[in-house]
């Protein structure tokens, strides 16, 4: 099979579903995640023959570690088994041996050394901030929320934004409610895997007291769940009252360019769906495309984020498809 069909059938597990493009074509779900990450390690080129090396089992790559530990963070009653399962869903192809060794060298095979494991990663979010000057590119993600207006044929639309505050990469996505779940949603399902393609490993999350999320029931320390999705995540607040000029601006700014452009679609009369999906391409063109100033120095976030790590960006399917959420 050629590496231009197995990158259609990629989309088109991507639209319509890993499960039934597979039964389509006539693959295992294993198969298609090894294109999958093959595709994400080096683009369309990686999807051809490649000629295979041994890797010794105990060279298990750094970041699969994290996202092993991290999932028996979340998991602490599953074994080597249920892990790869995990692993095998989002795009890993590693053996169960290969899981249990990582277990054992972190002193995590038996049941109960997990749970201790997972009841002592939990953190609480707190007022103090990080170091705004030091972060680097990917490190610190700003979170808020945006009132759109109430509609007639919409109704309440609420835009849900994760920013990071050095490269000024968005994620952002609109629903009809306010909830916490809502966040989770959009970090697990679009920031993370973003992030995660741009070699980017958040170290900071966060919220502003202000922001009108915070006015619902339910506690932002229920959010500490963003630990277990491969990442270490320190949850903050920060205070309307302290300065925090550069993060307002950023805020501000963005907020207004998304504005600017959702509202002539909304008096247009567009319908929910279609409005989510044309954000989806504003949102990629900004981040791909849109020139930003740095220090008088003109990138998208994208190729700052790229510039200032020296990541070798292959841009991952988001940048080539829209998604239903």
């Amino acid at each position: 099979m050629d590496k231009q069909l197995k990158f259609e059938i990629i989309i088109e597990g991507q639209k319509y579903g890993v499960t039934a493009t597979c039964k389509k074509h006539n693959i295992s779900r294993t198969l298609y995640y090894r294109w999958l990450k093959r595709y994400k390690t080096h683009g369309i080129e990686g999807l051809g023959k490649i000629e295979k090396n041994f890797t010794p089992v105990n060279k298990t790559k750094p970041e699969i570690v994290s996202t092993i530990l991290n999932l028996i963070k979340k998991h602490p009653k599953f074994g080597p088994r249920e892990i790869k399962y995990f692993l095998e869903e989002i795009g890993y192809d590693i053996s169960e041996s290969a899981v249990y060794n990582v277990m054992n060298r972190n002193n995590l095979t038996r049941r109960a050394k997990r749970l201790k494991f997972a009841n002592k990663s939990e953190k609480k979010a707190n007022r103090n901030y990080p170091d705004f000057e030091r972060i680097k590119s990917g490190e610190c993600w700003l979170c808020w929320t945006t009132f759109c207006g109430e509609f007639e044929a919409l109704g309440s639309i609420y835009a849900y934004t994760i920013f990071d505050y050095k490269s000024k990469i968005a994620c952002t996505r609109l629903y009809n409610q306010l909830s916490m779940k809502n966040f989770e949603d959009i970090l697990t399902g679009l920031a993370i895997p973003v992030a995660q393609s741009l070699g980017a490993e958040c170290k900071h999350l966060c919220f502003f007291d202000n922001d009108i999320i915070e006015k619902q029931k339910g506690s932002l320390l229920s959010y500490t769940t963003v630990q277990h999705f491969g990442y270490d995540i320190n949850v903050h607040m920060l205070k309307e009252s302290d300065d925090l000029t550069e993060a307002n601006e950023l805020r501000k700014e963005y907020t207004h360019q998304c504005l600017s452009f959702l509202m002539p679609l909304i008096y247009k009369g567009v319908s929910f769906n279609k409005l989510k999906i044309d954000l989806q391409s504003y949102i990629r063109d900004y981040n791909i495309k849109n020139k930003l100033s740095y220090n008088g120095e003109f990138y998208s976030p994208v190729e700052y984020h790229a510039k200032s790590t020296n990541a070798e960006v292959i841009l991952p399917l988001w940048a080539y498809i829209e998604r239903q959420y």
